[in-house]
């Protein structure tokens, strides 16, 4: 079995965070591996509470996992409130040579705010293969993503919404859909870890782009209500 690894914050739902991300990996084939920035108290009415893990906790949770495991790929999620701490995990992943997807989340879509100072993320865009924000990311992250490859998640255009593919800085790809309404729980988190599988995978950049864009379309289809929740929940 190969094995991909993910480090972000624990959804104790597991519409998001590590716990999606391996649903998500295990979907395209890959055994999941996880080291966790923050822990959460949440549900799908939104974020109540969190706490960042101790950094230290944090290095050593993820040296000693590669001691033994050697991931095909990488993807980070929320990254952890300290610039230092950030330095210190950009350092071990770009050791590792695979690819790293960073999915900047800042906030979630209900709740407190993960991110506070943007500076903190630039250790981790610097490693990063494809950066995967969402339109409103995207716009408080311009200046950090001048010259790179990122993938910009909903953006609004006309009646449509489109994800669209830059590369150095410059666009080479989108693909648009129709609005429909639906708050669908998770779909920035799995979109980023399908991309790390599909690039593990072997596949280029715009190819695993739309795989992913494909797997994203059919997983908010498959979307789910619960209890009057303000969020579906994917059954993918």
């Amino acid at each position: 079995m190969d094995f991909l690894l993910t480090v972000a914050g624990f959804d104790p739902t597991g519409g998001a965070g590590v716990l999606r991300d391996i649903r998500t990996f295990y979907h395209f084939g890959f055994s999941g591996t996880a080291a966790v920035t923050v822990n959460t108290v949440q549900n799908a009415k939104g974020v109540k509470k969190l706490r960042f893990v101790d950094g230290s906790f944090l290095i050593s949770q993820l040296k000693t996992l590669l001691e033994e495991i050697s991931p095909e790929g990488v993807k980070v999620g929320i990254p952890h409130r300290e610039k230092e701490v950030n330095r210190k995990v950009s350092e071990i992943l770009y050791s590792l040579s695979v690819p790293v997807v960073f999915d900047p989340v800042l906030s979630p879509t209900f709740g407190r705010k993960f991110v506070e100072n943007l500076e903190v993320l630039s250790p981790l865009m610097e490693v990063s293969t494809v950066i995967t924000p969402n339109y409103s990311e995207f716009l408080k992250l311009r200046e950090f993503l001048q010259g790179k490859t990122f993938i910009v998640k909903g953006w609004p255009y006309r009646d449509k919404v489109c994800d669209v593919l830059f590369v150095d800085g410059s666009e080479v790809d989108r693909v648009c859909h129709k609005k429909d309404g639906r708050v669908v729980r998770g779909t920035g988190c799995a979109f980023s870890s399908a991309l790390t599988a599909l690039l593990a995978k072997g596949l280029g950049l715009k190819e695993a782009f739309k795989e992913a864009v494909d797997f994203i379309t059919e997983y908010r289809r498959s979307a789910f209500e619960i209890g009057g929740a303000p969020q579906l929940y994917p059954s993918l």
